[in-house]
């Protein structure tokens, strides 16, 4: 996104790593936006429980749980919220998983700080089209082609279609 468009994104980072926590908390903050982070998963749903997020950065491994398994009640709780998988142990078929499961990304470890900002970016982007498709569909509501023709059939045509 160009400077112009920025837009801070409400991000929750969830790991269990403290390091990765704090790196990448400091690295969202310094691009400007509002970051909670957490390292386990009580504290992830209560979080989401308590706010909405835009962004989540999930890994995989949380101590004995499995972050995959945060992907589909955080999408209940908040269904617009975009979710980055971020993992140490990436493989083809946890990608696959993670997205089956809702996930819009999926970035593993060791990231740069331009991949993470390659990924808030295209969640941005995602979100904000979204947002458009709902303005566009609440502004069809009602709104329907005034056809009209002297055919009955044509007529039961067009109503069908409305």
């Amino acid at each position: 996104m160009s400077e112009d468009q920025f837009t801070p994104q409400r991000i929750l980072v969830i790991d269990d790593e403290l390091n990765i926590r704090k790196t990448l908390s400091m690295s969202l903050q310094a691009d400007g936006h509002e970051v909670v982070s957490v390292g386990t998963v009580d504290d992830a749903i209560a979080e989401v429980n308590r706010r909405a997020f835009d962004i989540a950065f999930l890994d995989v491994r949380l101590g004995t749980s499995n972050g995959l398994d945060l992907i589909e009640p955080m999408l209940a709780q908040i269904p617009w919220l975009k979710i980055v998988v971020i993992t140490a142990h990436a493989s083809i078929e946890t990608a696959v998983d993670a997205m089956k499961l809702g996930a819009t990304d999926y970035v593993p470890k060791p990231f740069t700080p331009a991949q993470i900002t390659l990924a808030v970016d295209k969640a941005g982007e995602i979100r904000k089209l979204e947002r458009r498709i709902e303005a566009l569909e609440g502004s069809m509501d009602g709104a329907s082609p005034a056809f009209t023709s002297q055919s009955a059939a044509m007529e039961k045509v067009y109503e069908q279609a409305r």
